[in-house]
């Protein structure tokens, strides 16, 4: 076992809590020698029952957790009885091996996602089309269109799920280029495509200075959580989302965002006063925070109870949504290294934090320009 890129190691007896180290060959581990005993002192609490089993056989092959220093790491041990009852063989380092295996279990969980929602989220509307074409075949009049014009309901309804399943599985992998991308221009150019054509309105707090991100994936957080806000705020009855598209004077929606719409950097103070926005059916403000930044609206919020599950795919309480709007959310957060939590704003609505991991860049400008206290 010469040359080997481990610790050789020597366990008298097969002892579990006796280690002694033969040689370290350059592996990069820094695990404390116990040859009177207390190795198992170093071990991870939850994992020292499989070591212990592990070390009752001829062949020992586990991967437990090692405290060194105040830091838990990854240890890979691989061993064999000897002649004279004691165990010997080489511990690795087993980072990168439980890292795979993460990855690995992050996909198992896309594709349950994905089998989920083709035997049941797809296979219902798919019934409602099959159904309702076989039932205008058989009718007469005005009867089959209205039939034809359900089937095409539920076909929407399929396209619109194939899209937020498909764009939840590219969301979920880890960004791999990120550069410091203004958050202003990335939250105009969202809300130019959701917000603007909608009857709502978008207040920009302070300043919000630069992130080091993937712009076109924040830029769908941004739209999901605007687009939600939107849906969500709405008064019952009201499509505020194509309120745009339903005045009689056939304009197009314009491409610009309406004066007054963002705050000025220039203009923010300490705790700026959100704008009116008019009549608008949804007030949405973005403000950045020390540790990163956050979304609010004035909406009717999220219970409590149901805060964890809105990031689950599949949980929707609008009648013809998807369910997948914040699971992306969640996703593209998740892979920039971030964490985003929902909260009360301080109009009663919903409040997503985020919290980044280089939220330092601008924490000076957030300090100056933004409300210290978390969304009120």
């Amino acid at each position: 076992m010469e040359g080997r890129p481990g610790i050789a190691y020597r366990r008298p007896d097969g002892d579990p809590t006796r280690l002694v180290i033969e040689a370290d060959e350059e592996s990069g581990l820094d695990v404390p020698e116990r040859p009177d005993g207390g190795w198992l002192d170093c071990v991870a609490g939850d994992d020292r029952d499989r070591l212990r089993e592990a070390c009752g056989d001829d062949t020992v092959d586990v991967v437990y957790r090692v405290a060194s220093d105040g830091e838990a790491q990854w240890i890979h041990e691989r061993g064999r009885v000897t002649g004279r009852g004691d165990v010997v063989g080489y511990l690795f380092s087993a980072d990168e091996r439980v890292k795979r295996r993460r990855r690995l279990e992050r996909q198992r969980e896309r594709l349950d996602e994905f089998a989920r929602v083709v035997s049941h989220d797809l296979r219902n509307p798919l019934s409602v089309v099959v159904g309702n074409i076989e039932l205008a075949r058989e009718l007469d009049g005005e009867a089959a269109p209205e039939r034809l014009d359900r089937a095409l309901d539920a076909l929407d309804r399929m396209d619109d799920l194939i899209s937020d399943l498909l764009t939840l599985a590219r969301e979920g992998k880890t960004v791999q280029t990120a550069e410091p991308t203004d958050l202003r221009t990335v939250v105009e150019s969202a809300w130019r495509t959701v917000g603007d054509p909608a009857d709502a309105a978008l207040t920009v707090e302070g300043s919000l200075g630069t992130l080091t991100c993937d712009g076109d994936r924040l830029r769908q957080a941004f739209e999901n959580l605007f687009r939600n806000a939107i849906e969500h705020g709405s008064p019952e009855g009201v499509d505020a989302l194509s309120t745009a598209d339903s005045g009689d004077d056939g304009a197009e929606p314009s491409d610009a965002v309406a004066p007054g719409t963002f705050s000025s950097p220039g203009d923010a103070s300490a705790d700026p006063p959100p704008t009116d926005g008019g009549d608008a059916a949804v007030r949405v403000r973005v403000t950045r925070t020390d540790d990163g930044f956050r979304v609010a609206d004035d909406g009717p919020g999220i219970d409590p109870d149901q805060r964890d599950a809105v990031f689950e795919p599949g949980h929707t309480t609008a009648p013809d949504g998807t369910g997948f709007g914040l699971a992306i959310v969640d996703r593209i957060a998740t892979a920039h290294g971030w964490t985003v939590s929902v909260t009360e704003s301080r109009e009663g609505g919903a409040c997503f934090e985020f919290v980044c991991d280089d939220s330092s860049e601008t924490a000076e400008a957030a300090e100056r320009d933004t409300d210290p206290q978390s969304c009120v």
